[in-house]
């Protein structure tokens, strides 16, 4: 009986011990809060990296939900992006056209300074930035399994041109590929409906 207790206390000393371990080790390693940031003062200090070739810097790393991006033009992408998470836009400086696709037809958003828009799941769309227009952006990181979309629509009739759909882990060098692929087919860029060709621009 004398062991059993022993062997008891000794165990919930080590419980205790444990305990206190984790404790330590989870306030050590734990991301202390983040202080405000002064956006515009991030803009002005960031404004070389938000135009071409780099086009959008990421304001926050290391965080486990939202992907926050400050995004400049120009952009000459035309493909429309499939997000299965809705998508947050506010315009700080200049206005951009938010193309979507709804019930099969194109459609134009109009998103002025001061101007914020969330977009909901699923509606394929294609930011079309002119020069000397900053806006802010936020999306969630995706889930395990989802995939992003990346459509092309004829210009003249709005009829779907190419589609691909991918699990992105690395949009850097996913995309390129992607890209070349509806590019260097002729028959992905002319409409079999209006005969129109789409051109890079």
């Amino acid at each position: 009986m004398g062991i059993l207790n022993s062997n008891l206390t000794v165990f919930l000393i080590l419980l205790k011990l444990i305990g206190v371990y984790l404790l330590i080790n989870q306030t050590s390693l734990a991301m202390p809060v983040a202080k405000p940031i002064n956006f515009q003062k991030w803009i002005e200090d960031n404004r070389h990296l938000l135009k071409p070739p780099i086009g959008n810097q990421v304001m926050y790393k290391g965080n486990d939900d939202f992907i926050v991006m400050v995004v400049g033009g120009p952009n000459s992408r035309k493909d429309f992006h499939y997000n299965e998470g809705e998508e947050f836009f506010y315009q700080v400086e200049g206005e951009i056209t938010l193309k979507i696709v709804e019930e099969g037809e194109v459609k134009d958003i109009k998103i002025g300074p001061g101007e914020m828009f969330l977009l909901p799941a699923g509606v394929p769309h294609s930011p079309r930035r002119p020069a000397n227009t900053i806006g802010l952006v936020m999306e969630r990181y995706r889930k395990e399994g989802e995939k992003d979309g990346f459509i092309w629509h004829c210009e003249n009739c709005g009829n779907k041109l190419y589609e691909e759909f991918h699990e992105v882990t690395d949009i850097v060098n996913q995309l390129p590929p992607i890209m070349e692929r509806f590019w260097s087919n002729p028959s992905n860029t002319k409409c079999d409906q209006c005969g129109t060709v789409m051109e890079k621009g």
